[in-house]
């Protein structure tokens, strides 16, 4: 073999193919990327009405369908304060216990990041193929019951990655009847106040 045929093998085969089952699966893919700045950007960006096709991303990916619309890439550098881990549990809701036994992998990330969406698949059943210049971090469920937040875009142009606050609570059926009855205690009272000429 080759040196250059050497080192396309060695490309091809530094991360093990990623089975996609029907219906995209549950699993996010986060990969490493070796690239950075405006090359980072060319190869993660599809070429604008080129239906996917030139599109390095895809290319590396070995993909065969690949939604741009469930694929996220910044630097994570984006993530100061909050870190790779934490964006992918807390502000992605995946499982904290997967994405625990990955933590070395992924607090040594320092250059740029891509996501995978268990949606950006389309719901096609395919093997991925990874190569060059991605690496996979690892592959992770969603939490049971988690909720995640949108997608990052990065954190200068959006504001903070996540927020702690909690929208709040719809009122129930009680509370709504307990409001009725007492705002028709107060309407009632006030007629009677009308009608008798007020307080002497």
């Amino acid at each position: 073999m080759t040196d250059t045929a050497h080192s396309d093998a060695t490309a091809r085969t530094l991360t093990p193919p990623i089975e996609i089952p029907p219906g995209g699966g549950t699993d996010t893919h986060v990969f490493a990327l070796a690239l950075s700045g405006a090359e980072a950007q060319a190869f993660a960006t599809p070429a604008p009405g080129a239906n996917g096709t030139g599109w390095p991303l895809k290319a590396a990916l070995g993909a065969d369908l690949l939604d741009p619309a469930h694929v996220e890439h910044f630097a994570a550098a984006d993530l100061a304060g909050i870190g790779l881990t934490g964006y992918l549990t807390e502000g992605m809701g995946l499982d904290a216990a997967a994405v625990a036994d990955a933590r070395p992998a992924l607090d040594a990330a320092k250059g740029d990041i891509v996501i995978l969406r268990p949606q950006a698949f389309g719901g096609q059943a395919q093997q991925l193929a990874p190569r060059a210049p991605l690496s996979l971090l690892g592959s992770f469920p969603a939490q049971q019951g988690a909720t995640t937040m949108e997608r990052l875009h990065t954190p200068s142009a959006e504001g903070q990655v996540l927020s702690n606050t909690a929208p709040m609570p719809a009122p129930t059926p009680r509370a709504l009847n307990w409001l009725a009855a007492f705002a028709a205690f107060v309407f009632a009272v006030g007629l009677l106040i009308l009608l008798t000429g007020g307080f002497t």
